[in-house]
């Protein structure tokens, strides 16, 4: 496939199926625009790179549908000052977007390999806002680089534990898609306010699970 096909597709990805999900943030429009998603696709899928599909990467986990997670992203209140972890992040395309409207962006993962491709991805694209690193259980967080501004977790979880709770400054916020009972995944944000989290809800959407944080 050629890079006017791909380029084509990327505007159509944006134009019907980010715009109508209210996504309102201009630069992270521009990011998405920019990005070439291809570039993130296992070869064997790249026919569905800007379809609104959830994509195989590895074994069980799965790039979320695109449209997604520009609502969830649209809903952070992103900052050129901020620094933002970034937990699940498989072959690193939601890095690539929020390098362009952050700080810096640490982004990991629980696979080795998918870690790799992801460094490879930034270095490639040239990213220098952007690290990766190898984390065997990702509910431990990154602690290296703490306290983020923001905490982003690209996958469904039941329990936000207390390690990540610290390793967000004072008024920091986390970002995740909560399963609750009857296994419905709310999109909430979890403002840090003397050292707990005040949740507000924004959208239902269900979205693949992380199991390093299922109960």
């Amino acid at each position: 496939m050629h890079d006017k096909f791909f380029q084509i597709a990327r505007t159509n990805m944006v134009k019907n199926q980010i715009l109508p999900n209210n996504v309102k943030d201009k630069e992270l429009i521009n990011a998405f625009l920019s990005i070439k998603k291809e570039i993130f696709i296992p070869e064997k899928y790249l026919d569905l790179a800007y379809s609104d599909s959830d994509i195989l990467i590895d074994e069980k986990r799965y790039l979320t549908r695109t449209f997604v997670v520009a609502k969830m992203l649209d809903k952070c209140s992103l900052s050129k000052n901020n620094s933002i972890l970034v937990i699940g992040c498989l072959t690193g395309y939601t890095l690539a977007i929020l390098s362009k409207l952050v700080n810096y962006v640490f982004g990991i993962d629980n696979n080795k390999k998918t870690i790799d491709i992801a460094s490879d991805n930034i270095n490639n694209l040239n990213i220098l806002n952007c690290s990766v690193f190898f984390k065997k259980d990702l509910s431990t967080g990154l602690n290296r680089n703490a306290p983020y501004d923001k905490i982003f977790i690209e996958g469904a979880i039941s329990k936000i534990p207390d390690s990540l709770v610290k390793q967000l400054r004072e008024n920091g916020e986390i970002y995740a898609v909560m399963k609750n009972d009857e296994y419905i995944g709310e999109f909430v944000r979890g403002l840090k306010i003397n050292s707990t989290l005040s949740f507000e809800k924004f959208f239902n959407t269900n979205i693949n699970e992380l199991e390093d944080f299922i109960i």
